[in-house]
């Protein structure tokens, strides 16, 4: 397992489709709800100006968080943020253009540094295609599935991936619930996935509500890694 440098203390178009829903289950939750039963990071970003896309700004955070210079980033939807920033920031971008191209991908087994995959999606079978993105990762690699969906559909989805997840040999790292700059204050520090502590100051609130004034993400972070256990 290679051993990665400290990372830096700060971590469009539109796109329509029909989208794969996972039953919810439980009620609606009082505060930014993760799949586990720990409390998620926050990260406090702007939304992305088209839906579907992250924003350059999380592009940014979430490289510097989970990449270092020359790792390979394998964009599943040719996410325009992602693949400027990559460029810019030294990383070696590689959009796939949809999920029914990994199919393709058998000679990048075990290359792979970072996978990102949007949430939700057409139509597709979930543990095939997490199953699918797990083959390619390396030892040290990470998928990141960016999750936006409304509020009352949020907790359904992001239970079902995590377990999804778990049937496909992946592991939870972290989960990162990011809002609005100001719809929330976080900890002054906080532990990421790597051991790193950051430290993020609100500005003016500008984010939506949901019932009886609960401040919802506008995006989750689902970061997993391989489940060794698993591999075959």
């Amino acid at each position: 397992m290679r051993d990665r440098p400290a990372r830096e203390p700060n971590p469009a178009m539109d796109r329509h489709h029909d989208q794969t829903r996972p039953e919810p289950t439980g009620n609606e939750p009082t505060r930014p709800a993760n799949p586990s039963d720990t409390q998620p990071a926050v990260w406090l970003v702007p939304r992305a100006q088209r839906p579907g896309y992250l924003s350059p700004e999380l592009a940014r955070l979430l490289l510097r968080d989970r990449t270092q210079v020359g790792d390979v980033v394998l964009d599943i939807d040719d996410d325009i943020a992602l693949a400027t920033t990559a460029a810019a920031t030294g990383r070696r971008h590689h959009a796939l253009d949809g999920a029914q191209h990994l199919a393709a991908m058998g000679h990048a087994a075990g290359d792979i540094d970072l996978i990102v995959l949007h949430w939700p999606r057409p139509a597709v079978n979930p543990h095939w295609l997490l199953r699918a993105c797990r083959s390619l990762l390396g030892t040290t690699g990470c998928l990141v599935i960016v999750v936006s969906v409304e509020a009352g559909q949020r907790i359904g989805h992001l239970r079902a991936l995590a377990g999804v997840a778990a049937t496909a040999g992946l592991r939870a790292v972290q989960h990162v619930a990011v809002l609005d700059p100001g719809a929330a204050t976080p900890p002054s520090t906080g532990e990421t996935g790597r051991g790193r502590r950051s430290s993020r100051p609100a500005s003016r609130p500008r984010t939506g509500r949901g019932r009886r004034g609960t401040t919802y993400p506008h995006t989750d972070l689902l970061i997993f890694s391989i489940e060794a256990a698993t591999d075959e």
